[in-house]
C-alpha cells in the first residue's frame, strides 16, 4: 500500500515510481533517487519504520512494517512532514524495540543466574537469599500448623 504523509495529512497514494517485480529493494531506492542509508525505529525482527532520504535531501521515504510482514510505503515530501511523522508514529515503534531488547537482556540474565546459582532466578535458596529463605520456611511452618489444627 502506498501513501503520502504531507504535514500531518494522509493521502491514499504517492508519486513515487512503482517497485518492479523481482527488483531488489536497494536497487529500487537508488532508481527512484533515494539513499540506501536508513534510520530505523523499531526492531529488525518485528515492527519497524525505516526512513530514507532523497539524494537532493528534499524528501523522505518511509517503509513501515507494523507486524513484521506487511510493508507500507509512505512518501514524506519535505522535512516538516518527516518531523511530524516521526513525532506521531516512530515513538511507538521505538518503545516496542526497547521492550524487545529489555526482554532479551532479562532472558540472558536469567540464564546466567541459573548457570551461576543452579536454580531459576525467581526461586529462593538459603545461599542466595537467607532472609527470604527464612521467611519462606517460617510461612510454610505456619501453614502446616494451621492445617494440622483444622484437621
Amino acid at each position: 500500500m502506498r501513501f503520502t504523509f504531507n504535514r500531518g495529512i494522509w493521502e491514499d497514494s504517492n508519486s513515487l515510481p512503482e517497485w518492479q517485480d523481482n527488483e531488489d529493494f536497494s536497487d529500487y531506492l537508488m532508481r527512484i533517487g533515494y539513499s540506501t542509508v536508513k534510520s530505523i525505529f523499531g526492531h529488525e525482527h518485528g515492527s519497524q519504520i525505516e526512513i530514507y532520504e532523497s539524494s537532493d535531501g528534499r524528501s523522505f521515504y518511509a517503509s513501515v512494517c507494523p507486524s513484521g510482514s506487511a510493508v507500507y510505503e509512505v512518501l514524506l515530501p519535505d522535512f516538516p512532514s518527516l518531523m511530524m511523522f516521526i513525532r506521531e508514529y516512530a515513538t511507538a515503534f521505538s518503545s516496542e524495540s526497547s521492550n524487545f531488547s529489555q526482554q532479551e537482556i532479562l532472558n540472558l540474565l536469567e540464564k546466567f543466574f541459573q548457570l551461576y546459582h543452579g536454580h531459576p532466578a525467581r526461586s529462593i535458596c538459603p545461599k542466595c537469599d537467607p532472609a527470604g529463605w527464612e521467611e519462606n520456611v517460617r510461612t510454610r511452618e505456619e501453614r502446616r500448623k494451621k492445617r494440622k489444627a483444622t484437621s
